[in-house]
């Protein structure tokens, strides 16, 4: 009998911690992307921000202009705190791509907070490729399987110079969605990423 409550406990737990990592994969309106945060968390605070967003990521950039996301931070499941960016465009509010980023100090925090942060990250690769496994099978329930997927980090060319950096890369692909899962642990990043976008239905 202990054996079993034990046993519920833990997936009663792994329920209740995987919850934080839930996605919104509707592509509705930016208010209900918000409803469904209050949902997983009633005291949830979301903020604006001044963030961009690459064409590497979101192809359809030029045709639907994107405004600076609705952001949320949400509860860390493990040791990486996890912040979520909703873009939208701007004439329809309609959800055009998701960004989920597990990262230490991601918002506001100075230059010299950040550097100090970049040579404590530094020496841990190992907690954030065990990350990267873990959230990579969590998204496997929702998208399935993957497209391609990067077993272990390896060492690609910095296009901005002559360093180099370890990457994994993660993809899913149908003719809904696009969804990407990415780790970089560079000198002065150390990020673990999944964006996914709703593709154009009218190309």
């Amino acid at each position: 009998m202990n054996r079993i409550a034990v046993l519920l406990f833990l997936i009663t737990l792994s329920g209740i911690t995987f919850g934080q990592e839930k996605l919104w994969v509707n592509q509705t309106k930016v208010n209900d992307a918000m409803k469904f945060e209050s949902q997983l968390n009633p005291e949830a605070k979301f903020f604006n921000q001044n963030i961009s967003m690459s064409s590497d990521y979101y192809p359809y950039l030029e045709k639907y202009p994107l405004q600076n996301p609705v952001v949320v931070q949400r509860s860390a499941v493990n040791y990486l705190p996890l912040s979520v960016e909703y873009f939208f465009s701007e004439k329809d509010s309609l959800l055009r791509i998701v960004s989920f980023d597990w990262e230490v100090n991601r918002h506001n925090k100075s230059i010299q907070e950040l550097a100090k942060g970049w040579k404590d990250e530094n020496k841990k690769l190992d907690i954030y490729n065990k990350e990267y496994e873990r959230i990579k099978k969590n998204m496997i329930q929702i998208f399935g399987s993957a497209n391609s997927d990067d077993q272990e980090p390896k060492s690609v060319k910095s296009p901005w110079g002559s360093d180099t950096y370890l990457s994994r890369k993660t993809v899913w692909d149908n003719v809904d969605l696009h969804a990407q899962l990415d780790l970089i642990f560079a000198d002065n990043t150390h990020r673990v990423r999944l964006t996914y976008y709703w593709k154009d239905k009218q190309n």
